[in-house]
């Protein structure tokens, strides 16, 4: 999507994005720079450089951008302060300024995939066609009810899964920013062991018991527990409402 103004000699365009954190991963993407290790005096001026175009073109310029801009301003000058071994802790044990930023970046960009894995799903959807449903009898239809599971409802439990997982890691007050060790296919891999390994059901809770679980590994297994339902190979159901979400291998 692009922003345009014209004039009577020429037409400027201006890239739109979704908020300051969808403009600072296009920025950092563009400049191929390591997420966990930003550069942040050369992403804060070409941000700037941004809003000094939208203000240019008599833009309006949202509120999240310029609150986004001082968090900018204010890690940079945080990392330009001189450091005194006398006064200050060693530099292990001091929190990196940029660390929140990137946990924020790093949460925006899962729920980008998350967000496109689920319309790539919604669009494969409307390219299926099924015949009418057959009559179900009526003793059994209170029964399929309760297993039946809608994605909304698998969307709400993972959720709240997630809000968990920010809760635990909150009451532990992580200093380092982990390296990106997870992919769709290897959460396929590792929920696929874990499911033939329990003869019966499984929950959703049980696969993030672990200490050293991150959000990024709860999100990507979300992906992965997407596509394995897609093919077939788990079935999932809830027994009661708002109860655990139970895995089976097919």
């Amino acid at each position: 999507m692009e922003t345009t103004k014209q004039s009577k000699q020429l037409t400027f365009k201006l890239a739109a994005f979704e908020g300051p954190l969808d403009l600072l991963l296009h920025l950092i993407k563009q400049n191929q720079m390591d997420i966990y290790d930003i550069q942040i005096s050369a992403i804060t001026s070409q941000y700037l450089d941004y809003l000094h175009q939208m203000q240019s073109l008599s833009l309006d310029i949202a509120g999240e951008y310029l609150v986004m801009a001082a968090t900018l301003l204010s890690i940079k000058s945080r990392l330009l302060l001189p450091q005194h071994e006398e006064l200050d802790p060693p530099v292990d044990d001091q929190l990196d300024p940029r660390q929140e930023l990137v946990e924020q970046l790093l949460a925006h960009q899962c729920f980008q995939l998350t967000a496109q894995k689920l319309q790539e799903l919604a669009e494969k959807r409307q390219c299926d066609y099924s015949r009418a449903p057959a009559e179900v009898p009526l003793a059994s239809q209170k029964l399929l009810l309760k297993k039946q599971l809608k994605i909304s409802e698998l969307e709400h439990y993972f959720g709240q899964v997630l809000l968990r997982q920010r809760q635990r890691q909150q009451l532990k007050r992580v200093r380092h920013v982990h390296s990106e060790k997870f992919t769709i296919e290897g959460e396929i891999e590792r929920l696929g062991k874990q499911v033939a390994k329990r003869v019966g059901w499984l929950t959703f809770d049980e696969l993030f018991r672990a200490d050293d679980v991150i959000l990024e590994q709860v999100v990507t297994s979300f992906l992965a527990l997407l596509e394995l339902i897609k093919r077939g190979q788990i079935e999932v159901r809830q027994e009661t409402d708002l109860g655990p979400i139970k895995l089976k291998g097919v």
